[in-house]
């Protein structure tokens, strides 16, 4: 399939083949003082960046014809003709061209990368407009190095490097092997790259590590952990019933806090889950933090006793100072939840950390 422009509008010198399309600088740094740079871009379907992040600028994409698919920082959309879509400095994001031909604008600030595409990529041809398939691609390990010297990592094979460590602790027999595997998965998930892509399929191998080894392993709380840090970045569905039929007194506590912060994601099965952790290791405190993790409570219910319900209960008196005290803050029920979300971020941060350290220190 051909990369097309106009009859009308020969190529320009700032032309380059770049991944197979065609890209041409239309506003560089010099142009703008430093404030923008617009880059316009041709290309087919396929056509797709490597995830990338970027220290120092913003990227902004608006489609003028066909679609684009984007992922940022996990969230993963599309964006058709007349949209546009925001990639902010510091958060992984990478995007391709699912329609048959797309035609955008990457409008870059301040502006300064636009240089990578001069440096990395071969100037087009202005005689003759060729097949995707027929000019000289950008090399991945310049386009690695030229980036890195711009303040922008490139997460080149990355995804094949997740899902072969989460195979690994599925499949190999090797306890140092094993173990590698999860320390470069967690390296991986708590980096600025987009796992989204690759996500499902981690989550299904890490949930076959907790109910296929883990009974036998306690190494294999890591994936419990990894799959709370996983949720949280990338929504994926985990199957929490089956986890719960590995939950029992024969666990150790490093697997039970891992489990009570990985339940602590799911309100929807908080009673499953506080019955399951019923008869294992986990102490009163973090049942009670497991417990204010899954609430749901009405709205009039949040006030000052939580996140310990379970030691200080409101009586009448209590709740009508909650009121009054919400009235004075002018704290709405908008308000109230922001804040019980706030904390429940803070809770799982919590039991995250203690679950990682009891996991590492059992070795």
């Amino acid at each position: 399939m051909s990369v097309h422009t106009s009859a009308a509008e020969p190529l320009s010198e700032r032309a380059r083949w770049h991944l197979g399309g065609l890209l041409t600088i239309r506003a560089a740094a010099a142009d703008t003082d430093g404030a923008i740079a617009v880059v316009e871009e041709r290309a087919v379907y396929g056509y797709a960046t490597p995830p990338h992040v970027h220290k120092r600028e913003d990227e902004t994409l608006y489609v003028i014809e066909g679609i684009l698919r984007y992922t940022v920082d996990g969230v993963t959309g599309t964006a058709a003709a007349g949209e546009a879509v925001h990639l902010p400095r510091g958060l992984a994001h990478r995007f391709e061209v699912i329609s048959a031909e797309a035609h955008f604008l990457v409008i870059i600030t301040p502006g300064g990368f636009e240089e990578f595409f001069a440096e990395v990529s071969p100037p087009a041809d202005a005689e003759r407009v060729p097949e995707a398939d027929d000019h000289a691609h950008t090399d991945p390990a310049d386009m690695t190095r030229a980036a890195a010297a711009r303040g922008t990592t490139v997460f080149r094979g990355f995804e094949d490097a997740v899902l072969l460590a989460a195979a690994t602790v599925v499949e190999s027999d090797d306890r140092a092997e094993v173990l590698a595997a999860y320390r470069s998965l967690g390296e991986a998930l708590v980096a600025p790259a987009p796992v989204v892509t690759c996500a499902p399929e981690v989550a299904a191998r890490l949930v076959d590590a907790v109910t296929k080894r883990l009974p036998e392993d306690p190494a294999h709380a890591r994936a419990l952990v990894l799959l709370g840090i996983l949720v949280e970045r990338a929504d994926v569905e985990v199957g929490v019933p089956r986890l719960l039929q590995v939950v029992g007194p024969s666990l150790d506590s490093g697997s039970v806090l891992a489990f009570a912060y990985l339940l602590a994601h799911f309100p929807a099965h908080g009673a499953a889950s506080l019955e399951a952790m019923r008869g294992t290791s986990l102490t009163e405190p973090d049942r009670q933090r497991l417990a204010r993790c899954v609430a749901r409570p009405d709205a009039e219910q949040l006030g000052r006793v939580w996140p310990s319900p379970t030691v200080w209960r409101l009586d009448a008196a209590e709740r009508q100072l909650d009121h009054l005290w919400r009235a004075r803050l002018q704290l709405d029920t908008g308000a109230a939840w922001t804040l019980w979300e706030a904390e429940t971020v803070a809770l799982l941060a919590y039991l995250g950390a203690q679950a990682d350290h009891e996991v590492a220190r059992r070795g």
